[in-house]
């Protein structure tokens, strides 16, 4: 467990990174709670064992990294979170060899000028940003640079040569989610989503399934992220109209026959909204916002959407405890990273900030490891080792950089049961 002075100045000293371009060494580590180690795997990397064993200094190179966060604005708290996550890594490794450079991405206007600042003071790698629009911009600055960039975007659309997506793919989750239930029999889906490019992008990638195997049958529902209708979406998706009118029909035609088992079977039909089956065995809720998919939950049932009868399926927007109180997502699955794997990172945080971390705070903390990792047993660290090593094993499982500047990952699926996540893959 960490000292009370030590706590206090980690604290001090990320409340005092809160200006931009500021520039902090390493914090010492203490006696942090670890995992158990275990070696290395099949050659990779495992950033675990190197963060629990607390490693001896092995190379004295100093390597400077800027690192780009929004700490102030609309976002800080995201920013500090990941900050905080970063030193905790730094911290585990005995890491004091490593230099950050801090550039705020919280204010538009100073980020050109806090770029050129690292750029003019050589350095070669930058993690962060977070945020596409911050990517962009970066991404014009450095262009003609030696620079490599590992962003915590998860927009595949930045990918390219010594410019690194670290977060988890929306096409990689797509594609996880996909190949799970269609091995499971499933053919037949709803899609729900957003009317904006983060929702072209996921049909894009459900077209592509869809191309493989002409026997699977998609069908698509928009909804306005800005004034959105769920009400009429789920309407729409369920075909509810058109049901309620063959239910009518039905009804109609039963009354006709004036028979005792077509009586029967009226009263039956009158407690119903609906005649006919959906044209779907699983819909698939995609959302940017936990918000949208906590109505979309709420309101589908009511026109039919049987969570009991359809496969409710969907991203990592699922993967956090509050979906575990959302009765209709019961037996829903999602892919995601390892939640399981990093319970203990963020305990290890909420002892030592006194707060919970962002959910993507963890993807700061395997980063960082892998390279004060990497630094320690690499006498000329440059950028080059990180695609060169078969992958890595972090808190978030494993993954592996390529030259292109896709980071693969391996998502997991997970089931959301009794008010626990389950992993069913």
């Amino acid at each position: 467990m960490l000292s009370s002075k030590i706590k206090v100045f980690i604290v001090l000293i990320t409340a005092l990174l809160v200006f931009a371009n500021c520039e902090t060494p390493p914090l010492k580590s203490d006696d942090f709670l670890s995992y158990n180690q275990s070696n290395t795997i099949d050659s990779e990397t495992n950033i675990i064992a190197a963060l629990d064993a607390n490693m001896p200094k092995k190379n004295n190179e100093m390597i400077n990294i800027g690192i780009m966060l929004p700490l102030t604005g609309e976002h800080y708290k995201i920013g500090r979170s990941l900050l905080n996550a970063a030193q905790l890594a730094l911290s585990k490794t005995n890491q004091e060899n490593i230099r950050f450079h801090i550039v705020d991405t919280g204010n538009d206007e100073e980020l050109v000028q806090n770029t050129y600042k690292l750029i003019n003071k050589g350095i070669k790698i930058i993690i962060g940003p977070v945020f596409t629009k911050n990517c962009l911009i970066l991404k014009d600055l450095i262009d003609e640079e030696e620079i490599t960039v590992i962003s915590f975007s998860n927009n595949s659309q930045l990918e390219e040569n010594n410019y690194y997506v670290f977060g988890l793919t929306l096409e990689d989750e797509i594609n996880k989610l996909l190949n799970y239930s269609i091995n499971r029999g499933l053919r037949k889906y709803a899609v729900i989503l957003p009317e904006n490019e983060f929702g072209q992008r996921v049909k894009k990638k459900i077209e592509e399934q869809k191309n493989k195997d002409s026997s699977i049958f998609f069908k698509y529902e928009f909804y306005d992220t800005v004034n959105p209708d769920f009400y009429a979406v789920s309407r729409a998706i369920s075909d509810y109209e058109t049901r309620q009118l063959n239910l009518e029909e039905k009804i109609r035609e039963l009354e006709k026959l004036k028979t005792d088992n077509s009586l029967k079977e009226i009263k039956k039909l009158k407690k119903l909204d609906t005649y006919g089956e959906l044209d779907f065995e699983a819909i698939i809720i995609i959302t940017e916002k936990f918000s949208d998919l906590s109505n979309l939950n709420s309101i589908l049932p009511y026109y039919d959407v049987d969570p009991k009868n359809i496969q409710y399926m969907g991203t990592s927007v699922w993967a956090r405890e509050i979906s575990l109180k959302e009765p209709g997502l019961n037996k829903s699955y999602f892919s995601s990273l390892d939640i399981l794997s990093r319970k203990k990172f963020e305990k290890d945080y909420s002892e030592v900030f006194n707060e919970k971390s962002h959910s993507i705070s963890s993807l700061s903390y395997d980063l960082v490891g892998l390279l004060s990792t990497l630094n320690l047993n690499e006498p000329n660290f440059n950028s080059n080792i990180l695609n060169k090593n078969s992958g890595f094993i972090g808190i978030n499982g494993w993954f592996r950089f390529t030259e292109t500047g896709k980071v693969i990952r391996d998502p997991k699926i997970f089931q959301i049961r009794n008010q626990k996540f389950i992993p069913i893959n």
